[in-house]
Order: structure tokens, then C-alpha cells, then sequence
């Protein structure tokens, strides 16, 4: 691999010795995947910021790093933690799960991360451009810069995107090359019956259809949004680990099936309506009849998405014993508590926190066993996060306020 000056000092270690562990790391997974070189970039988003997922061990490695003098060359954001750092109490989390969560937290900013605690950083926090090599660790932010905004990243684990932070570079592979960025799979989906739940459903049964390779390619007869895209996306990515897709004359690359494809023939052909994505629910979650909890907000609620939920509890109370929770970011919390649907929300009996969400907070320890969500992403991950010990039952929002409220 072809490495620039500043680099070979970075491997050598003259930059210190986290550099160039860092460095060598990036090398190593370039030359496995046949990169020419490294390429520099100036924004970069991590996970494994939860105690839940990481525990002590990632302590250590920050406190190593914090005292060897590391700081972060790229502008960096960190994923959701496992708390609402301001108001973990409210959400009955231990308090030595607190400490633990906090020190992560400020190790990580020591380090010079941006504490969002976002899995959806390119809402306000940290928004690539079309084109724009990023390094991403969060799997649905992956899906969502690739195939929405058009910005190249590939799908980095913890410790790479932490070694792209600190160096500023990545291997030029994977799907930063236009030629590996076109989709093979055409998947032409009869939505105009979806409501918003079915978007995840989609991504789900398409995600178990394909092998993380492949880039699918939607014609939708009637188009959706960018929220609806974003919870299609980030179920393709928790159940395929796929990190791209297309939608003709929706997304930037893809304006035409040809320009989505290269020119080529797809290499398959798909054919989704209603009935399709209804099996999923049978086939991968579970049926609840009265849940423990209602979460909303995987990947984070947008200020428009609280906005729809907000409409549709106004006059509205959530029946006594169910907790709904909408997980969001700290700069989203704040933009609604200034808006007139926070006191809606708040009439309702919906609670609203930052910093966390359902997937990487330790739900399993208060109590909580059934939930409903909106999300496919939540709904295939919560059960495995929390080993099993919860059940999960996907719903669309109007579904789930018609059946829980009063």
C-alpha cells in the first residue's frame, strides 16, 4: 500500500505510539481488502459508547489513551449511551451503571469526541456532504450517508472508526469507490398502502433476502420521505448489514435505474407489496396483546416524526401502566420543549429522553418485558441485547395510540 511521508512517521511511531497502533490497524484492513492507499478525512461518528455494550474494558482503553496524550484529528460525534446522562434516575438506572456510563462519556470527550449521543448525527451534529469520505460506525447512520445524502462511507466497527478519528484517514475501499457504489438487485415495492412501521418490515424481509454485498435498488409507486427511508435503511442494515441502497429518482445516485446500476442489467429482480411485508411480523417478532412499554425513537426520533406522534395524542392519555418513551438527541429535546408539542406530549404521559435509546440502555433491569415500537431495527435487536428476556411486537404509531390510550 502506497503510504505518503506523514504517514510512514505515523507507522513509525513519531507521533506516539497510539498513532501508530491506530495507523497500522487502518493499513492492515487496507491491504486485506486490496486498497491502493489511505485518504484523508475530516469527520468521523463512533459507537461502543454504552456501558451495557462495552463495559470496563473500553475504560481501560480510553484511560490508556487519555493518558498517553491521544486526541482526535477528525471531527468526531459519539453514539447513543446507555442513560439519558441528565435524567437517568427517571429511567431507574443503577447508579453504579450511572458512574460507569459517565466515565465513558467523559473519556471519549477528553479525547476531543463531540458528546451527541446520536445514532442520527447527520441531522444537526455532524452532516456529511454528497461525495464526502467519512468514516461511520453506527450502522443505520452508515445506511443513511450512503444512500440518502450520497456521502461515502464504509460500515466501520468501534475500533477502526476510533483509529480513522485519530489519524484522519481511511483505506480508499469498499464502497468510498463509485465502481463497488452501484446496486445489483432491482426491488420494485407496491407501498401505497405502507404506514410507517412497514418501512422497517421492508427492510427486514429484504435484509434476510440479500447477503450483506448487495446494494438493492427500490422503485416505490408512490414516494416517501426521508424518515420513512431512514427507519427502510436501518432495518436492511440490522438484519443484512447491508450499508447502501438506492431508490430511483429519490436519492442522489440514483436519479435513473441506469445511473443507479451502472448501466447494467440488475442481476435479480424483486416484486413487494402490503401482504409481503405483514409476514414479517409473524415470522421474526413476537404477538403482544397488552405491552409493558411503548419505545419510540430507533434510530432517533426526528423533530418531525415527534411532531406526527404529538398530532396524534392531542386530547389524548396513555393508559395507566404503560410507559411510552420517544428516544431522541439532545438538540431534538431541546427544539421541542420550545415548541407547543412539548405540552402535549407531556398531557399524554409520554416521556421524552436523550442521549440513549432502547436498544443500548439496560431495559431488561427495570422491569420492562413486552414492548411495542414502530421501529424493525429495535424490535430485531432488543431481544438479543437483552438475551432474550424481552418480547417485541412491531406497530405502526396510529396503531399503537388507538390501542393504548384513553
Amino acid at each position: 500500500m502506497y503510504l505518503t511521508r506523514e504517514e510512514e512517521r505515523m507507522m513509525d511511531g513519531e507521533y506516539g505510539e497510539w498513532i501508530a497502533k491506530a495507523i497500522r490497524l487502518l493499513v492492515k484492513l487496507g491491504e486485506l481488502n486490496n486498497a491502493e492507499k489511505l485518504v484523508e478525512i475530516r469527520r468521523a461518528h463512533l459507537s461502543g459508547i454504552s456501558y451495557k455494550t462495552v463495559g470496563d474494558a473500553a475504560i481501560d482503553l480510553l484511560k490508556d489513551m487519555v493518558a498517553g496524550g491521544v486526541k482526535l484529528k477528525a471531527f468526531t460525534t459519539i453514539n447513543p449511551a446507555g442513560m439519558d446522562t441528565l435524567n437517568w434516575r427517571e429511567m431507574s438506572i443503577p447508579p453504579d451503571f450511572a458512574k460507569k456510563q459517565k466515565e465513558l462519556v467523559r473519556l471519549y470527550t477528553e479525547l476531543g469526541a463531540i458528546p451527541a449521543l446520536t445514532c442520527a448525527p447527520y441531522i444537526f451534529e455532524n452532516k456529511p456532504v454528497f461525495e464526502e469520505n467519512v468514516a461511520f460506525a453506527e450502522s443505520s447512520a452508515v445506511v443513511y450517508v450512503n444512500s440518502v445524502i450520497g456521502a461515502r462511507t464504509n460500515r466501520h466497527g468501534s475500533l477502526d472508526a476510533l483509529s480513522a478519528a485519530i489519524t484522519g484517514r481511511v483505506p480508499l475501499m469498499g464502497l468510498l469507490l463509485k465502481e463497488n457504489r452501484y446496486g445489483n438487485v432491482l426491488i420494485k415495492v407496491n407501498n401505497e398502502k405502507f404506514n410507517d412501521s412497514d418501512f422497517g418490515l421492508l427492510g427486514i424481509l429484504i435484509g434476510n433476502r440479500l447477503s450483506p454485498s448487495d446494494i438493492p435498488i427500490f422503485s416505490f409507486r408512490k414516494r416517501p420521505d426521508k424518515w420513512r427511508l431512514r427507519m427502510l435503511g436501518a432495518a436492511l442494515a440490522a438484519s443484512g448489514a447491508i450499508a447502501m441502497f438506492h431508490a430511483i429518482n429519490i436519492t442522489p445516485e440514483a436519479k435513473t435505474l441506469k445511473e443507479a446500476t451502472g448501466g447494467l442489467d440488475p442481476e435479480d429482480r424483486l416484486f413487494i407489496d402490503k401482504k409481503d411485508v405483514e409476514t414479517v411480523v409473524d415470522t421474526y417478532f413476537s404477538k403482544i396483546e397488552i405491552p409493558d412499554a411503548v419505545f419510540i425513537g430507533c434510530p432517533h426520533a426526528s423533530i418531525d416524526e415527534i411532531n406526527e406522534i404529538s398530532a396524534l395524542l392531542r386530547g389524548k392519555r396513555i393508559k395507566r401502566g404503560i410507559k411510552f418513551w420517544i428516544f431522541t438527541s439532545r438538540r431534538i429535546l431541546e427544539l421541542v420543549r420550545k415548541s407547543s408539542i412539548y405540552a402535549v406530549l407531556e398531557r399524554a404521559g409520554v416521556k421524552i429522553f436523550a442521549d440513549t435509546c432502547m436498544v443500548v440502555a439496560p431495559i431488561e433491569e427495570i422491569g420492562i418485558k413486552k414492548v411495542w415500537t414502530n421501529g424493525s431495527k429495535a424490535a430485531w435487536y432488543i431481544p438479543k441485547f437483552a438475551e432474550k428476556r424481552i418480547e417485541v411486537e412491531v406497530k405502526s404509531i396510529k396503531e399503537i395510540i388507538d390501542a393504548i390510550t384513553e
